[in-house]
């Protein structure tokens, strides 16, 4: 089965070849035309978006042994069978892929300007991430100061 609904694949991947094949077809999202929009032109101005964008998946897969006498013949189930005999497999994974506008590029009679879009989010995010570090670190120095 392999069904696109809304940009999103849904594959049932049965082997390794498949799971390879499912990985190039996720990884050639990463194509130029999804890291550079088509140029759009307002008057004087051609505006090109640029963005960044992101891949990855997963997949494993595995296999299982098991001993003792195989099934007596006739033997109807496993209770019935003297002893124990078995094997398994299978396999799993998943990706996703995702992107960001990063710059608009501007090419106009003035020349070339590219100004970066900026993440207000990401760039809070990364301030109190390290904000809460420091304060880990420095508590860790205090207490460390006190035991001696």
């Amino acid at each position: 089965m392999n069904d696109k609904t809304n940009g999103v694949f849904h594959t049932a991947v049965e082997s390794q070849g498949q799971a390879f094949d499912l990985l190039q077809t996720v990884t050639t999202t990463a194509r130029g035309s999804a890291v550079f929009s088509a140029p759009i032109e307002k008057g004087d101005y051609l505006v090109i978006n640029a963005a960044e964008v992101s891949v990855g998946m997963g997949v494993g897969f595995g296999m299982g042994g098991g001993s003792g006498p195989m099934p007596a013949e006739g033997a109807a189930t496993k209770e019935d069978a003297p002893g124990g005999y078995g094997s398994g497999g299978g396999g799993g994974g998943g990706g996703g892929a995702m992107s960001r506008p990063v710059a608009v590029i501007a090419i106009g009679p003035d020349g070339v300007r590219v100004e970066p879009i900026v993440d207000a989010t990401k760039l809070g995010l990364a301030f109190f991430t390290m904000l809460g570090s420091f304060l880990l670190m420095l508590r860790g120095m205090r207490n460390a100061g006190k035991t001696k």
